[in-house]
């Protein structure tokens, strides 16, 4: 079975081709950003007395933003979803526009007394962010956030 030269070339144009999409795909997937968010409370600012520590005695929550992926990231918002399927954001006042750039992070700290006055327990602290396209990126996929809320059993 003989191929002919035009047979030929296009075999290889479109194996060359595949090969070539596929790479783009996957630098596409790989140059996405990825913005890792965690959570944890009982989080306490030393000394405690310090003039530059506005916090002084009181235990908060951290949240924590960090971009993982190559492309720069604008943050907006930042809270912990209510188990009622409500939202509690970080106050206003001490949130702004954070450009994140490649392997740098962000914490946002809560008072957990005013946490637990919204009816937040330590065991259901779901964190959430949100970029400013209004992407959602959250500490817990999405069955762990139904399960940590008790939408669930």
């Amino acid at each position: 079975m003989a191929i002919d030269l035009t047979t030929g070339l296009a075999i290889w144009g479109a194996i060359l081709s595949t090969i070539l999409a596929i790479l783009k795909l996957f630098e596409f997937y790989r140059d996405r950003a990825n913005i890792k968010v965690s959570v944890k409370g009982g989080y306490h600012v030393y000394p405690k007395n310090h003039p530059n520590n506005p916090y002084g005695d009181k235990a908060l929550i951290s949240i924590t933003a960090s971009n993982n992926g190559r492309r720069n990231v604008t943050l907006k918002k930042a809270g912990l979803l209510m188990p009622r399927g409500g939202r509690y954001l970080v106050p206003v006042g001490s949130i702004t526009s954070i450009e994140l750039t490649e392997g740098k992070s962000h914490d946002y700290e809560l008072s957990e007394k005013e946490v637990e006055e919204k009816g937040i327990t330590p065991d259901k602290y779901v964190a959430f962010v949100i970029d400013a396209t209004g992407k959602y990126y959250w500490s817990h996929n999405f069955l762990r956030r139904l399960i940590k809320l008790h939408r669930i059993k």
